[in-house]
Formats: C-alpha cells, structure tokens, sequence
C-alpha cells in the first residue's frame, strides 16, 4: 500500500479495503480478511464501519494510511483483530482487552444469558464469578442487574487490574479479589475472600482446552492468548472436578452453578457434577446448536 508510483488520490477507502483484503487472504491467517480490513481501518480512522462506506470514495494520504498498514501487518502475522485495536465488544459493552486475558466469545454470552434467567425472581442475587479474566461475565450481570452483588476472582493480577479498569470505564460495581480457584484454602472461611454470605449462583468459563487439543488451534489462539486461561491439563476437566468439589463451600442451600464447557464435554462435565452430589444438571446450547453451558442445583445444606 504504498504511495509510490502512485497518487494519495488513488488510495480511496474502497480501494484500500480491497488490496488489505487480498493481503489478508493472502497470508492465510483469518478466516475473515474482509471484515478484519473493515474492523481494522475503521479503528485506524476512528470511524464506524458504516462510515467506511458512507465515503468509500474519501482518498486516504499517506499519513492516514500508516497506522492502519501496521495494524494490517500485525493482523497478517497472527495476532487477534481485539489485542490489535484493544477492545472487544460483550452483550453489547465494550471491553478493554490484552494478551494478558482471553478474548470475550460471543458463545459466552450463553452464560450471561442464563444466569441472568436464573437470578431473575431473586431480589438481591449474590453471584461470583470465578476466573473472571477482562471481567466481561461479572461486569455484564452487574450492569444487566443492578441489583445484584457480584464478586470476580483471578489467580493473575494483571487480568484483574484489566478488569478493575474495565468496571470503572463501565460504571459496574464489582468486587474483586485475587484467588486461586484449584486451591481449597480460598474457600473456605479462613481466607479474605471467602469471609462473605453465601452465594445464589456460581459462574466460570474456566481453561477447558486439554493439550491434546494444541495442534487443532489457529495460531491466533495458540501464539497470542494465554495459554494458563485456555489449557487445562491432563484432560480439559481440571476446573470442572474443583469446582464440583469446592463451589458448594460457598454456595447457599440450592444454590447454583454455572459453567462454560466445550462443546464435547457436556457428559463428562455433567458426571462430574453428578458424582460429586449436584442435582438438576441442564445443558443449554450455543447460537450453533452446540453444547455450551452446563447448569447444576446443590440441593443439601
């Protein structure tokens, strides 16, 4: 994309999208080079996408077009379109994302969705989210209900300082606490997080890739997501076998839990559940049919 031979007049809007396209698919590292041209210039011209083609025609200097040729080149080489323009929209927010948490999925939003079914009839639902990465899950039920109170652990710090600063640009009122969820002590009375009421339900998207698993990954996800927020050794189940065991702890009688699972993993997860004493085990699907979140009931005082 350079200018050389070539007018600034020749570079319009359109014409860049098409050769970035083109480079793009070229390059073979997204599945969408279109839209990934689109998300990208609109961000380097802080404009919408809308607007792309509202002046398709607007031609583009050479210093307009830097920032976005190094967008462009990153995005060739791998990495994530939302560590590229540092945001990434969830049920309908905007969150600042970085390499060090996982990118807010839109089959999460499953998850959101059905917690906020589940503590609906309650008038002040008391809701933790476990492994809360950028905060997208506990941030999204505290701003879809207000009147809930809603605690966000991570083992890492530097996803909860992400998370701290995403609930202060959102308005949300969260609190957070760092916490290893493998590790029993945290809950238990005995540690500062725990020192709190009971919860009405329980919510995780928890690492449940397991290593075999590496090799059918994009390099997007493999070179530039955490790999400590995806992997979950030696089986994929790691969390879901803690949880089972430790989410009751801190649960109030029928109270509930809610996880993400990958979209194989529903029997498995539903039979660790089930083991353990957990009643009620429901699996709900994602916006391709696909298994997505398993729901369970702990039924005893």
């Amino acid at each position: 994309m350079s200018s050389e031979g070539a007018s600034d007049s020749l570079w319009t809007i359109g014409r860049v999208l098409t050769w970035s396209t083109t480079y793009l698919r070229d390059r073979g590292q997204t599945d969408s080079p279109r839209l990934d041209a689109e998300v990208l210039l609109a961000h380097s011209l802080k404009m919408t996408r809308i607007q792309l083609y509202t002046e398709f025609d607007k031609p583009l200097n050479a210093v307009e077009r830097e920032p976005f040729k190094a967008s462009l080149k990153r995005r060739s080489q791998g990495e994530p379109v939302a560590y590229i323009t540092g945001t990434k929209e969830f049920m309908g927010f905007s969150f600042a994302v970085g390499p060090e948490v996982l990118i807010p999925r839109p089959d999460t939003e499953v998850l959101v969705e059905s917690a906020l079914n589940a503590v609906k009839r309650l008038e002040k639902p008391r809701i933790l989210d476990v492994g809360t990465g950028s905060g997208c899950i506990a941030l999204s039920l505290a701003l879809k209900c207000p009147a809930a109170e809603v605690v966000a652990w991570d083992i890492d710090d530097a996803a909860l300082n992400l998370a701290r600063a995403n609930a202060t640009a959102l308005g949300a009122i969260v609190s957070f606490a760092c916490c290893d969820a493998l590790a029993e002590d945290s809950w238990t009375a005995l540690h500062p997080a725990a020192q709190t009421s009971h919860y009405d339900l329980i919510v995780s998207n928890p690492p449940y890739i397991s290593p075999d698993e590496r090799p059918s990954l994009s390099t997007s996800v493999i070179n530039f997501e955490p790999s400590k927020a995806l992997f979950a050794a030696p089986d994929g189940l790691l969390f879901y076998r803690a949880l089972a065991r430790l989410a009751p702890k801190l649960l109030k009688p029928n109270g509930l839990l809610m996880v993400e699972i990958g979209s194989s993993q529903a029997e498995a997860v539903a039979n660790i559940l089930t083991a353990a004493g957990w009643s009620n085990c429901v699996c709900s699907k994602d916006w391709e049919r696909r298994d997505r979140v398993i729901q369970a009931e702990w039924c005893h005082e």
